[in-house]
């Protein structure tokens, strides 16, 4: 097939245009790994940034005359909250395409509709309240610590150990932060005591879950981070100084069926589609917490997804060609 990598424009350097790994840097990104897996399996691929031109965008799209477009895209501009309208015009165009729909981006990119819906359907999520900008009290009474986060933001961003508040005024500091700053909404959530843990999925019709990973928090008796920075994802040297690592959770085999039931059911509320991943939090008394959603998770390989993918026998280039199919027999 002839295949577009649709990315976001930082992502195709003015030296490797094709993506074909001229430098050590692109050696390590996940648009790299997901392009050359694709063409060694005989597709032609052409990497392509959207934008900032969305008209000579479109018709370049229309006038590839490709099979498929493998979206790899998170933002326009730098707003994540056009990730949806990206899906959006593609649904229009029309070319097939991988991942989710603009229906299930936006839900996942919205933290408080999103736990509003997974509340009605039973599923646990920390108690919280949502400030849109301008406003500083609470609609409910919570119980402190809450963690203070912007509403639209993935990846962490946004979020610090400053985040972790104590008290109404560090509350309201925070929440009048990302007001300012980011310009979006604030949602303030109670602390969940706990395991992090991140539940890869994939398919449509049927799903399967991965073995849940885990970020475990070696330091957090000593004043260590207890949540997922930006920090913590991003800085190699700040994990290894509070010994924080990713891995393996190891969860006994009934606790991994009770955490991959309710991963299915979030994925399907939230009209996730073809791969994704669930964040949770697993308390000492056994009690699962739905934290995030991640419709477009991180495919660099041995990383995130690929790594819970590998434990079960499917490697890197298997878990391209699996997410190529389901998107595919979507359309069929």
């Amino acid at each position: 097939m002839k295949i577009i990598a649709l990315t976001d424009p930082e992502a195709i350097p003015e030296d490797d245009p094709r993506l074909e790994g001229k430098s050590k840097d692109m050696l390590q990104e996940m648009e790299f790994h997901v392009v050359e897996d694709l063409r060694l399996m005989d597709h032609e691929v052409v990497p392509m940034p959207f934008g900032p031109d969305v008209v000579a965008t479109i018709q370049t799209l229309k006038d590839s005359k490709a099979d498929l477009v493998f979206n790899l895209t998170e933002h326009y501009k730098g707003d994540r909250r056009q990730d949806m309208n990206i899906a959006a015009l593609l649904d229009l165009i029309p070319i097939p395409y991988t991942g989710t729909g603009p229906e299930g981006l936006m839900l996942c990119r919205d933290k408080a509709t999103c736990k509003r819906i997974l509340s009605h359907h039973r599923i646990h999520v920390p108690g919280f309240s949502a400030l849109a900008p301008g406003r500083l009290t609470l609609k409910r009474k919570l119980k402190y610590p809450l963690l203070v986060k912007p509403v639209y933001e993935d990846g962490s961003d946004g979020i610090s150990l400053a985040s972790l508040v104590h008290s109404e005024k560090d509350m309201q500091d925070r929440a009048r932060m990302i007001h300012e700053r980011m310009k979006q909404p604030a949602i303030c959530e109670e602390f969940i005591e706990g395991r992090e843990l991140y539940v890869g999925v994939l398919g449509n019709a049927r799903l399967q879950t991965l073995p849940a990973r885990e970020v475990r928090f070696g330091s957090k008796d000593e004043g260590g981070p207890v949540f997922a920075t930006s920090r913590v994802k991003l800085d190699e040297e700040y994990r290894d100084k509070w010994k924080i690592e990713y891995g393996h959770a190891g969860l006994s085999e009934e606790t991994e069926k009770r955490v991959g039931r309710v991963a299915k059911r979030i994925y399907r509320f939230l009209r996730i589609r073809d791969y994704g991943r669930i964040d949770m939090r697993l308390t000492p008394e056994g009690d699962i917490y739905f934290l995030e959603a991640n419709p477009n998770p991180e495919l660099t390989m041995g990383d995130e997804l690929a790594e819970a993918a590998a434990r079960v026998g499917i490697d890197h280039s298997e878990l391209i060609k699996r997410i190529v199919n389901l998107a595919l027999r979507r359309y069929r």
